[in-house]
């Protein structure tokens, strides 16, 4: 098989596994992420992820990568995670987003903090990178676990976008989601859980088969929670809003589930999840 044969395949595989998540309008996903927002800035705080945040220094450290005096774009930047501690050791960053609120967060600790960050409110789905003037003009370009990066066309943009290093993160494999989930996915809305969009595979393979040799790292997480029923409802009905529109029946039924769950007022929950990041250099053969 030729390598434009391997290439071929290896996208009609993604586009294949894409087609099994839910697209939602711009819109929506903006107002979504909007309430989110203030939950992403409480979880910067967290140990694990002031540790992911190490994990990814050490990686681009080992492939080649210095922050200091670089320009980097974040896609899907969030609140800052990555952007901020980047900027706070010496890179200039362009931080995009599709939510307004991310991007409120992110400027004015920026701003507190005298960062060099230019935020960027913008859908990854359908950026113009021209338009933008973000072609060729960034020494890393950084996608981590988002969904803004959803089929090869968003990735080549993302690829297009460097002239040096880029950093793509995702889950790998089926997240296992807690006993609720599952259990509301099957008997509430009358489908299997959904999966955070196509697995890391596709994107590793598509870049292999081009030629390109990431480098990888692996993680495995396992992680046990206790919170009040009514926040852990809210924040599942809130996650589905992202893929679908939910109605008022379905709400009450999700509160119902997790209060009936949860005898003493208190929900535990217990999830795992794989995931993967990789770095390369956006010229083939380089080794990395």
């Amino acid at each position: 098989m030729t390598q434009d044969n391997n290439v071929k395949c290896w996208i009609d595989c993604w586009k294949a596994s894409a087609q099994h998540s839910k697209i939602v309008s711009d819109d929506l996903q903006a107002t979504q992420w909007d309430e989110r927002a203030d939950r992403f800035v409480q979880n910067m705080d967290e140990e694990r992820h002031r540790k992911r945040v190490g994990d990814v220094f050490a990686i681009l450290e080992e492939a080649g990568f210095s922050p200091e005096g670089a320009r980097v774009l974040d896609i899907g930047c969030g609140p800052g995670t990555l952007s901020l501690p980047l900027a706070r050791a010496g890179a200039d960053v362009t931080a995009l987003d599709i939510s307004t609120r991310m991007l409120d967060h992110l400027r004015e600790t920026a701003q507190n903090e005298g960062l060099r960050v230019n935020a960027v409110e913008c859908s990854w789905w359908s950026a113009d990178i021209d338009r933008l003037g973000f072609r060729e003009k960034f020494d890393l370009v950084i996608a981590s676990m988002t969904p803004g990066i959803r089929d090869v066309e968003t990735f080549d943009r993302m690829m297009a976008c460097s002239r040096q290093f880029c950093y793509y993160s995702r889950f790998v494999g089926r997240v296992g989601t807690d006993g609720a989930r599952r259990e509301i996915f099957r008997k509430i809305l009358g489908e299997e859980p959904d999966n955070p969009g196509p697995d890391m595979l596709y994107p590793f393979m598509y870049l292999y088969v081009l030629g390109y040799r990431p480098l990888v790292r692996l993680s495995h997480v396992s992680r046990t929670q206790e919170r009040d029923w009514a926040e852990a409802a809210e924040e599942t009905i809130n996650d589905l809003r992202c893929t679908r529109d939910v109605s008022s029946d379905v709400e009450e039924k999700i509160r119902e589930y997790y209060k009936n769950a949860s005898p003493d007022g208190k929900y535990r929950s217990e999830t795992e999840s794989c995931s993967g990041m990789m770095v390369w250099s956006v010229t083939a053969g380089d080794g990395v």
